[in-house]
């Protein structure tokens, strides 16, 4: 290996703002700044979208959330502050769910989410009434909530009613609509290439480290990767690198300090569910008094989860445990006793590390989205992120532009917005998919062709020739040898495996379905 080059910042390395995260935050706050005339870098130490944002429950949901809990009538009344703290989210939700679903239809899939309401439960049909009630006095009035409470009937109304627990129990199910994000991965993707388009510059499986301030007052930083180290300055950084944003200024920060980050798991899993399924999703609140989910996620693929667990380790290595998988297990089965789930019928599994704020009364983490101006830790012109969730990225690269134009005005003009992407025509094939990933969107590697950018291998496991034959399908673009091929498929079968474990075959999963139906 040859003696990594070094370059020191000259006028050319000199930005606006460098931003260190390449997730849907970052890629959102890159566009919005290119947008507004800022000179942008975003450095990502990995791929786009390579923490949390590919690892979401992937729900765009109303906001019923934030006023789910075990009493909400007396746990909001003894806290006004919490309930101005829920309606102040729940109002988000509902602009973000407008927003998205809006813009990119063909991404966000709509359902009909049914909440079943029993006896003796804590939460009543007339709390949900008001709830969303709140929720269309608080946001847009479309895309509709088609909210309803079906009260009776529930064999005619609600085709899944018969794996329900406590038929003599249930008093209501609640029905409105919500929707599914189909790639959270894509929406960073399209994100980063519309700012790049803009005039930013993208710097992926770049480590970024903040090297010191400059004589102007500003920020060095260093860039390593490929072979290289190179010097840059901006008077702004946005740390928008989720999970790892306290080591992004550990060094730099007085000690000692507080955590900008506390990470909770959300784990889940994926099973084949029966026809009368289809086009549904349901929401409770499980025996621990968190939300939980039933959503569906294609097909016949429908997911359990999240788990709510604290995490200290490195947010890539977060994988849903065994103990994870009984857990959401019992709770399903918990509320839905007539699919008797057992472990062989989950296809596969996956976790995620949530970033939320930090918050020595909160052990849990603060779940507020938050922007830090680091000033106050001595550390001026830097500003981070907590708690932003993939669904109301657009509003949080908004309000990350709001608070870089507080203290740096855009050194150029506003650009002439750049137009569409060109994308490769569906019925071009998978193929032409996958080198359009490489040949116009950065993708270096079979993760972020078939994850990533392209989405071929999400819902389901590839076998080794399917993905033998897509490294063969782009391996002259990226100049690998035979022996490259070998590697990158040795390597993205590790990553499947690990990342979306499977517990059993598909084949199990899908008789046990046929048997149900």
């Amino acid at each position: 290996m040859g003696i990594p080059s070094r370059r020191e910042a000259q006028g050319d390395r000199r930005y606006d703002v460098v931003i260190i995260g390449g997730g849907i935050n970052g890629t959102s706050a890159a566009r919005e700044l290119t947008a507004a005339g800022y000179k942008v870098l975003l450095a990502e130490m990995f791929d786009l979208a390579h923490g949390a944002s590919s690892r979401s429950s992937r729900i765009l949901h109303c906001g019923l959330r934030y006023f789910e809990t075990s009493r909400p009538l007396r746990s909001f009344l003894s806290s006004p502050r919490r309930l101005a703290s829920a309606a102040g989210m729940a109002r988000a939700a509902m602009q973000a769910r407008a927003e998205l679903s809006a813009l990119r239809p063909e991404i966000c899939k709509p359902f009909t989410m049914c909440f079943p309401v029993y006896g003796g439960d804590a939460v009543k049909g007339w709390h949900l009434d008001l709830g969303f009630g709140l929720l269309r006095r608080l946001g847009p009035a479309r895309p509709v909530l088609d909210y309803r409470r079906v009260a009776g009937d529930f064999d005619r109304h609600v085709p899944f009613v018969c794996d329900l627990r406590d038929r003599d129990r249930l008093r209501s199910v609640a029905t409105y609509r919500e929707y599914i994000i189909d790639s959270p991965d894509r929406l960073c993707v399209d994100a980063a290439l519309e700012a790049e388009r803009g005039g930013a510059e993208l710097r992926l499986f770049t480590r970024a480290t903040i090297a010191g301030r400059t004589a102007e007052g500003g920020w060095s930083l260093r860039l390593s990767g490929q072979g290289s180290v190179e010097m840059v300055e901006a008077p702004v950084v946005l740390n928008l690198a989720g999970t790892w944003s306290d080591e992004i200024i550990a060094g730099i920060a007085p000690e000692p300090r507080v955590p900008l980050v506390t990470g909770t798991k959300g784990a889940h899993i994926v099973v084949r569910l029966p026809p009368r399924y289809a086009g549904h999703g349901i929401a409770c609140l499980h025996r621990g008094g968190h939300p939980f989910y039933c959503l569906p996620l294609g097909g016949d693929l429908f997911c359990f989860g999240p788990t709510e667990t604290p995490y200290g380790g490195d947010a890539a290595d977060a994988v849903a445990t065994d103990e994870d998988v009984a857990f959401l297990i019992e709770e399903a089965n918990f509320l839905l006793p007539g699919l008797r789930l057992r472990r062989s019928d989950v296809v596969f599994t996956w976790a995620g590390v949530r970033p939320l704020g930090y918050d020595a009364r909160q052990p849990m983490g603060r779940r507020v989205r938050e922007i830090h101006d680091l000033a106050d830790r001595g550390l001026p012109g830097i500003f981070a992120m907590t708690a932003g969730p993939v669904m109301s990225h657009l509003s949080a690269g908004r309000d990350l532009r709001k608070a870089v134009g507080r203290v740096l005005a855009p050194s150029r003009l506003p650009p002439v917005p750049p137009l569409p992407a060109s994308r490769p025509d569906p019925a071009a094939g998978d193929a032409a998919r996958m080198r359009h990933a490489v040949g116009a969107e950065h993708a270096r590697d079979l993760m972020g062709i078939l994850y990533t950018r392209t989405g071929l291998a999400w819902g389901r496991h590839l076998d080794r020739r399917t993905v033998e034959v897509a490294a063969e399908t782009v391996s002259d673009l990226l100049g690998w040898s035979p022996g490259d091929v070998a590697t990158q498929v040795d390597s993205f079968m590790r990553h499947q495996n690990i990342r979306f474990a499977r517990r059993e075959t598909d084949r199990l999963s899908v008789d046990r379905v046929e048997a149900r139906t």
